[in-house]
């Protein structure tokens, strides 16, 4: 049975990442995909392997998109200035995409994820990098920052700040609190 005309990867793509966006990542099934790209859930199956490879795909995709972002946000910046720029960026990232988020970390035993994942690590250590940080202590130091990030946005999505300063001054005033620990930290260690 040949695809359907009109059907693309891309397309299958670009429709399971605005529907786990909209609807949310568990949500997304065969049946659901099908419906919204208007094709019975068999011929979904003429142009992937089934719901697994959508996931991976989404989740590089996300990974992705994350780290394209990021670069591109603090091109041309440095130390502090960049992190804050990444961190603003990946709150609002994960606003924007929930879905796409969570995917991005749901797929972790897969190969192209493993590498979109790694890309993104390496990208957040470059960052914190100018900061002295000890080369046995940087693993910590991007998980923190990531953690902290994940929380802000995550919180944000469950509509749990509620007071009328702004996200984003939260986000910059804890980045900015979390980046003079880490001097403290390498000052101690000299």
């Amino acid at each position: 049975m040949s695809p359907r005309m009109g059907i693309t990867q891309e397309k299958i793509m670009d429709t399971a990442a605005a529907f786990v966006d909209e609807e949310g990542y568990s949500a997304l099934t065969i049946a659901t995909l099908s419906k919204r790209l208007n094709i019975r859930p068999p011929s979904l199956y003429n142009h992937v392997s089934g719901l697994q490879e959508i996931q991976a795909a989404l989740a590089v995709k996300g990974l992705s998109m994350l780290c394209e972002e990021g670069i591109q946000v603090t091109e041309r910046l440095e130390k502090e200035a960049a992190v804050l720029a990444f961190a603003r960026q990946y709150v609002r990232f994960l606003r924007e995409h929930p879905g796409l988020y969570e995917a991005a970390f749901s797929h972790m035993n897969e190969k192209e994820v493993g590498i979109a994942a790694e890309r993104l690590a390496e990208f957040v250590q470059s960052l914190m990098s100018p900061f002295g940080v000890k080369e046995e202590d940087m693993t910590h130091v991007v998980r923190g920052l990531r953690s902290l990030l994940h929380g802000f946005g995550d919180i944000s999505n469950k509509k749990g700040f509620q007071r009328k300063e702004q996200l984003e001054d939260s986000v910059s005033y804890a980045v900015r609190l979390y980046i003079a620990g880490i001097k403290k930290q390498e000052d101690l260690s000299h």
